[in-house]
């Protein structure tokens, strides 16, 4: 039983008392002068329930102090067992933070604030946070949180459930990182969703002898160059990526042209999109990979649908709702650019919506069913096979000239350069706002479960 409180007054006449409408009373079987417990995020205290006489929720002022309440709203309030919990607390976990409050995350604070905005709408309080703001003797964290007047630094109890947004593998691989993640979930027991990067080959072998593996290309990890010349035989094109990149950096495509007797090698190098000749794979290979093909992946080419002679590819954003279910958020084109390896825009790629897709693509109504059961069934399949709680994927889709549909890469941090386009507004503000209905969720399911808060 939830309740979204738009404003939370200040009584300031009493003393470790909340107020409520007598209206909500009934509606929680609350009976006025009753004792019970408030928490927000790792705080806890016994307060005791009044009615509210101007049929407003109020809080006094001391229960603020004590809970170290941010702001008074809005905020939503959850009874479970006896309790009142105010939010859920949700927690951003990141790095690369600076010492400006003006933009505590860089070029990345804009799109934070975003995030929060979004979230604020549901009544869920959120801070960002790192490793170092961590203060664990006292079981607080020194979280940034935004409003209308900009960012501000505020002690404030650890979070609910975290969403976990480290903005790289770097990242991910320092021991600091696992370390705090370790410690909320074990010693707090904090739901941690969206842990790490995906392992393009782990998420392959996941797949594979699912009932979904008919949308996999054939890929090989660490493949020798007799496995890249049978692909090719067998392909005519393939890929060549890193099993652990992101935003296309790194991907190769390799095409034998059997009346030339050559090999062709396509990549973007130094912001610009390069196209090579060799007279012999082993030459292509001990040029553009010189540290050999260790925990590279080759994956076979797809002759995609064309929009004016350029590949087309799909992105798909699913996420999780507050009832845990998944559901698709975003659906969008990518048009690869001159020359370009890829579809990203940073390579000269186009996007398309899906108006567009469907008035000048010729994209039917069928096919784009498809691509979303398709992402939804996928989705479901990663979440089942992976440990962890998993909120959103972003996934690559291609669709071959026999409208064969292919999922080529599952994103656990899916970039939005989709949302630039000027009609996935909507798309773009849903999907900043599921994350957090998915957190909400989960500490939902936490309260059933009636999680032990460590209070300091």
């Amino acid at each position: 039983m939830n309740k979204l409180i738009k404003a939370w007054k200040v009584a300031t006449h009493s003393d470790n008392t909340i107020f409520i409408p007598i209206s909500c009373m009934k509606e929680f079987f609350l009976t006025d002068g009753v004792n019970m417990m408030i928490r927000f995020g790792t705080k806890e205290k016994i307060v005791t329930v009044r009615e509210s006489t101007t049929n407003e929720w109020k809080l006094s002022e001391d229960i603020i102090k004590q809970l170290l309440l941010p702001s008074t709203g809005p905020l939503s309030v959850h009874l479970s067992q006896q309790t009142l919990a105010i939010g859920p607390h949700i927690g951003i976990y990141t790095a690369g933070f600076t010492n400006s409050l003006l933009r505590p995350v860089g070029e990345r604070s804009f799109l934070f604030a975003k995030y929060m905005n979004a979230a604020k709408k549901l009544g869920i309080s959120t801070f960002l946070f790192g490793a170092p703001h961590i203060h664990w003797d006292e079981g607080l964290v020194e979280g940034y949180f935004f409003d209308e007047k900009g960012w501000s630094k505020i002690k404030t109890p650890l979070p609910d459930v975290v969403y976990d947004r480290i903005p790289n593998r770097k990242t991910e691989s320092h021991p600091g990182y696992s370390n705090v993640r370790d410690r909320l979930q074990t010693e707090y027991q904090i739901p941690w969703f969206n842990p790490g990067f995906f392992d393009k080959w782990l998420i392959h072998q996941s797949l594979v002898e699912t009932n979904v593996q008919h949308y996999l290309p054939k890929s090989t990890l660490s493949p020798d160059m007799q496995t890249i010349l049978d692909y090719l035989k067998e392909h005519k094109q393939v890929y060549v990526k890193p099993a652990k990149g992101s935003l296309g950096i790194g991907i190769h495509q390799l095409i034998y042209v059997p009346e030339e007797d050559m090999f062709y090698c396509r990549f973007r190098d130094r912001e610009k999109n390069r196209l090579r000749r060799y007279s012999s794979l082993k030459r292509l290979v001990k040029k553009q990979f010189p540290s050999g093909l260790d925990q590279m992946v080759v994956q076979q080419g797809i002759a995609l649908l064309s929009y004016q002679n350029k590949p087309i590819d799909f992105r798909v954003h699913t996420n999780k709702d507050n009832n845990g279910e998944w559901q698709v958020s975003a659906f969008a084109a990518k048009i690869a650019g001159i020359g370009s390896v890829t579809t990203h825009v940073k390579s000269g790629g186009q996007i398309k919506s899906l108006s567009e897709l469907k008035n000048e693509l010729t994209l039917s109504e069928k096919l784009f069913i498809q691509l979303k059961k398709a992402a939804l069934e996928i989705s479901e399949t990663i979440d089942q096979k992976l440990s962890g709680y998993i909120g959103e994927i972003g996934f690559d889709f291609g669709i071959d000239d026999k409208h064969r549909i292919w999922m080529f890469e599952a994103n656990s941090k899916p970039g939005r350069s989709i949302f630039t386009h000027p009609r996935l507004k909507k798309e773009d503000y849903l999907t900043r706002q599921l994350p957090f209905a998915y957190g909400q969720y989960l500490f939902q399911q936490s309260l059933k479960r009636n999680v032990m808060v460590l209070s300091r």
